[in-house]
């Protein structure tokens, strides 16, 4: 696997909603260029994503563009 490297003073940790130590971390290296988001099993990272930071503000609109309707069905709710 690759690199180990501290968890950044910029980015945060996501508990998945199904719990059973799952998390997602968001974390940024100006350094490398690049955010990195990471899915994580307990104390093991089992998958990363290295987004370019030319494509942040695109994922921000994206994320700041979702929105939840009170009575649209969740398609995704209790899936695995």
């Amino acid at each position: 696997m690759g690199e180990l490297v501290p968890l950044p003073k910029s980015g945060d940790v996501f508990e998945d909603r199904r719990g059973g130590d799952r998390s997602m971390r968001v974390t940024c290296h100006p350094q490398r260029g690049t955010v990195v988001v990471s899915l994580w099993v307990d104390k093991i990272c089992r998958a990363s994503f290295q987004l370019a930071e030319r494509d942040l503000p695109r994922l921000q609109e994206a994320l700041a563009g979702m929105r939840f309707e009170e009575a649209a069905a969740d398609p995704l709710s209790d899936t695995a």
